[in-house]
């Protein structure tokens, strides 16, 4: 656990800290007299300090993203989406915070279907280990708010927990997360309406981080392997990149571009890795704002 100590045990300082107190005793015995004496004071009274404005415990977020997939349909064209997400947070304290979040979204391509995406409620916990360091528990829960997806999945909600490490002002100024999930699906039926096997449990390793660059400029990355349990007991991997490049116009309104990849994380053989940074198939190019108040 990080600790920062001030040593003063040199004589120079012991000097310096006893005039600073004889100086601050004199001052007490002296301020009384003139305070006695009004026409001999040259103190004029201090305007009262305004108190400062408690912190709302609300928080809202607001994401405007628009993304593209690199590899061009012969039919359709580039798959193409846009999506508003919202995000609400109470704060009950600096340990205990409430979120919940739900999104619009519109396809370009095919027959351009507009809707919910899932939404989310959680309640999530926050303890500070160290000067730089918290560690932050959640407890969340996914409702298929979704039609599209639930008439092909007919998931009926998923329950969540998650367990990250935030690593705050490393080199350069960067920061670091590192987490764990699992989360636990629930459906009406084990198969999807194409004949596949619905996924019942999943569980989740995610490493990010961020470099501040030059002026408001920074860079997010975001790597997630994820490990799947089908109904049928057989299992998938799963991998997810993701690169921002940021922009901070001021505190509370940013922009970003940048692009994600992801898949099977291993090829059909089933043994070499599937895992790509980029690739001009299943890429995907992004860009949004994000607005807080």
């Amino acid at each position: 656990m990080e600790s920062m100590v001030n040593s003063f045990t040199g004589l120079k300082y012991m000097r310096s800290a006893i005039r600073g107190l004889t100086i601050l005793a004199a001052l007490s015995f002296v301020a009384p007299a003139f305070a006695a004496n009004p026409s001999t004071s040259t103190m004029k009274p201090k305007a009262p300090v305004a108190p400062k404005a408690p912190e709302s415990p609300w928080t809202f977020v607001f994401n405007l993203e628009t993304a593209s997939n690199m590899m061009k349909d012969e039919m359709n064209g580039r798959e193409a989406q846009t999506a508003l997400e919202a995000v609400m947070v109470y704060k009950f304290n600096k340990i205990t915070s409430l979120k919940i979040s739900t999104a619009l979204y519109k396809d370009h391509t095919g027959p351009q279907d507009a809707g919910f995406d899932n939404s989310t409620i959680g309640l999530g916990f926050t303890t500070p280990l160290a000067t730089n360091i918290d560690w932050k528990n959640s407890i969340t829960a996914i409702l298929p708010t979704n039609r599209k997806a639930q008439d092909q999945s007919s998931l009926q909600g998923t329950a969540a927990l998650a367990s990250t490490l935030v690593y705050k002002n490393l080199f350069w100024g960067s920061s670091a997360t590192t987490g764990i999930s699992v989360a636990r699906n629930f459906h009406e039926y084990n198969m999807t309406a194409d004949g596949g096997y619905n996924i019942r449990n999943t569980a989740a390793a995610t490493v990010g981080y961020t470099l501040p660059l030059f002026g408001n400029f920074a860079l997010d990355t975001l790597f997630k392997y994820t490990e799947a349990w089908l109904y049928n007991d057989d299992n998938r991997m799963k991998f997810l990149f993701s690169a921002d490049l940021s922009y901070e116009f001021t505190p509370h309104f940013s922009a970003y571009i940048g692009t994600s990849n992801e898949g099977s994380a291993l090829k059909p053989n089933g043994v070499d890795s599937n895992i790509e940074i980029f690739n001009d198939t299943s890429s995907v190019i992004k860009a949004g704002i994000t607005l807080s108040i």
